[in-house]
């Protein structure tokens, strides 16, 4: 089968996510399911990737944010292949990602306003350290494909994180 062609994909799916830093450096990691990721999520039509930042957030959560930049400091892309979705249809699938930085003064997330699937699989938000989250993506579900992707994709961002000067 080897590497997804352009060609070959029949479904492409925008996302956009943030890194997001309290005052004690921690960073917000979202859990869903047993899927652990930054906070972010779908972009819908007529948004830019920093609409989705900020909508998802406001939607889901009582956080409040201040972005860095309007400019993500990472995009990522990932070609699955066969990725089923809920319906069983099996789809060559193009996972674009935006990812932004960002900083909140609050201490404490509370989510309200999820979706059903989002309640069923307890999704909730939690500040942990940097170097405490990488261990944590580290030991990842490896049967999960899902969990594979954006365990490696997020450990990935991070590593660029790392890397950015970051002054408040």
């Amino acid at each position: 089968k080897g590497k997804l062609k352009d060609e070959e994909l029949t479904d492409v799916l925008e996302k956009s996510r943030i890194v997001l830093r309290n005052e004690n450096d921690e960073l917000v990691f979202a859990r869903f399911g047993r899927v652990y990721m930054l906070p972010g999520g779908k972009i819908e039509e007529g948004e830019t990737p920093v609409d989705t930042v900020k909508r998802e957030l406001m939607e889901e959560t009582t956080i409040n944010i201040l972005l860095d930049d309007t400019e993500p400091f990472a995009v990522t892309y990932n070609y699955l292949r066969d990725y089923e979705l809920e319906d069983g249809t099996l789809v060559n699938r193009l996972v674009k990602t935006y990812y932004f930085t960002g900083f909140t003064s609050d201490d404490t997330i509370e989510y309200f306003n999820l979706t059903q699937n989002e309640k069923e699989d307890n999704l909730r938000g939690f500040f942990i350290e940097l170097e405490d989250g990488i261990e944590l993506l580290q030991d990842y579900n490896k049967e999960n494909p899902k969990a594979t992707y954006l365990a490696l994709e997020t450990l990935k961002v991070l590593e660029e994180y790392k890397n950015l000067n970051l002054e408040d």
